[in-house]
């Protein structure tokens, strides 16, 4: 299959699974009836709530502990999840794994099951269910990723060994930072937030996510694990929104983490204690974007563009293509920068060695994990004729004449005649005035012929052998 029929078969499923998960949510209505502004909470007894994502307000408890087959009430429920398919909730009534109980409760049906004993070490404290409601998802409190079939119910332990993406072992930022909670977005990416009384960051684990053992997990770190915390409160649940931001909560708080990674506290939970873990019935497509701040050019040698960009960039972005153009209607990548996994602010600078002469005009195109694009504004620089340089004839059969005059004509400039592969064929100093050159010897075809000037910058020119 090729790259692009797999996306687009790839984009074929998230639509089709958008569009289930819509008639899913219109029919089991007395759970997902208002995903836009009800998320749903769990207290450490195993109450599970909905809550109001507007003022915090917690509404009637779904779950009683006088229902006729109420698992039994504990003080350390946690790891709730979801399943918008079905409209039931999967969560630990016990999460110790020493006396441990993982359930199910419909809500359609109102029913209780105890289900299969998990593979966790200690406690859990992070958990999830899938978009499509085939598995459970949990991260334990030694960091154990664990797998649960809905449909066998059946567990697997996927493994502990989670590395970041520069290879560092991620085991003493996750037993330093123990509370935070897990989610998986509508293409299947798992993100984890990872919190402690002061600190808190988040780790995203691309799909497809695995369902059997591992010896190597692979986790990108998106927000560093440095941010403060509002309170020295830890953050224990997260759920998305519609639009892919995250409400998170500690225990009797509920926040909103916006698209610039700043938070803002939407207020006390009117039930306190229900902030233990959350889960939503949205599975966005993406999650947290990002806001352009600034963007500007200049001139650092005369001869050089500088490229210089801010912005909020959220959580979403794999990096940034550089583009320029000299007429502002077509387009060339002229360089690549990878995301700096950060908060907040982040900034970037972009050399452009090679500006052709006259005006040329810059763009920035971001590209994130939900394959969208997302462009900067365009800004022009205007690069004066300074290095007077002309090569001809075009195309030419023996020999080309270069003539230099100006900051072209240098006892210290060289030509190189470089193949289609990258091989240099020909190299050759140059003085001022018409140098000439013999390529007689080429084969037929397309070459570039690089000029380096004495400060070091570089004049490409595209020539032709008949």
């Amino acid at each position: 299959m090729s790259f692009y029929n797999f996306h687009i078969n790839r984009l074929k499923t998230i639509i089709l699974l958008a569009v289930f998960s819509v008639s899913i949510q219109a029919v089991h209505a007395q759970v997902c009836s208002d995903p836009f502004n009800v998320i749903y909470g769990i207290n450490q007894r195993g109450n599970i709530v909905p809550i109001n994502v507007n003022t915090a307000s917690v509404g009637s408890a779904l779950t009683s502990s006088d229902d006729a087959d109420f698992p039994g009430n504990t003080y350390n429920s946690n790891s709730i999840g979801l399943n918008i398919q079905t409209s039931t909730f999967y969560y630990f009534q016990k999460n110790s794994s020493s006396n441990q109980k993982f359930v199910s409760y419909n809500t359609k049906t109102k029913t209780y099951k105890t289900l299969a004993n998990s593979p966790i070490s200690g406690s859990d404290v992070r958990g999830c269910v899938t978009a499509d409601g085939t598995g459970y998802y949990c991260l334990d409190g030694s960091h154990t990723l664990c797998y649960y079939n809905i449909a066998k119910d059946k567990w697997t332990k996927i493994g502990s060994n989670l590395f970041d993406q520069n290879d560092k072992d991620l085991s003493s930022t996750l037993d330093d930072m123990g509370s935070g909670d897990i989610a998986i977005d509508g293409v299947g990416r798992l993100w984890i937030v990872v919190a402690s009384s002061s600190k808190w960051g988040i780790y995203m684990m691309d799909a497809p996510l695995p369902t059997t053992s591992q010896s190597y997990l692979l986790l990108n770190e998106r927000v560093a694990p440095t941010q403060p915390t509002p309170t020295n409160d830890p953050f224990g649940g997260i759920a998305y929104n519609a639009s892919g931001q995250m409400y998170m909560s500690t225990q009797n708080n509920l926040y909103l983490l916006n698209d610039d990674l700043s938070i803002s506290h939407i207020g006390a939970f009117s039930t306190s204690g229900v902030g233990a873990d959350l889960t939503s019935c949205n599975f966005p497509f993406s999650v947290l974007g990002f806001t352009w701040k600034d963007f500007t050019a200049s001139l650092p040698n005369n001869n050089w563009v500088k490229l210089a960009w801010d912005l909020n960039q959220g959580i979403n972005n794999l990096g940034y293509h550089i583009e320029r153009s000299n007429d502002g209607q077509s387009w060339k990548e002229i360089g690549f920068l990878n995301n700096i996994p950060s908060g907040g602010t982040a900034s970037y600078t972009f050399l452009d060695k090679n500006p052709e002469n006259g005006m040329n005009y810059y763009r920035i195109q971001a590209s994130g994990f939900d394959e969208k694009t997302r462009y900067s504004k365009t800004i022009a620089q205007n690069i004066k004729d300074q290095r007077n340089l002309r090569i001809w004839p075009v195309p030419a059969s023996s020999f080309i004449n270069i003539e230099t005059s100006g900051r072209a004509a240098s006892t210290n400039a060289i030509i190189r005649i470089i193949n289609p592969i990258g091989q240099v064929i020909i190299s050759s100093p140059l003085h001022a005035g018409t140098n000439k050159v013999n390529i007689e010897k080429l084969h037929p075809g397309i070459y570039i012929a690089r000029i380096k000037l004495a400060n070091g910058s570089l004049i490409n020119k595209e020539i032709i052998k008949e």
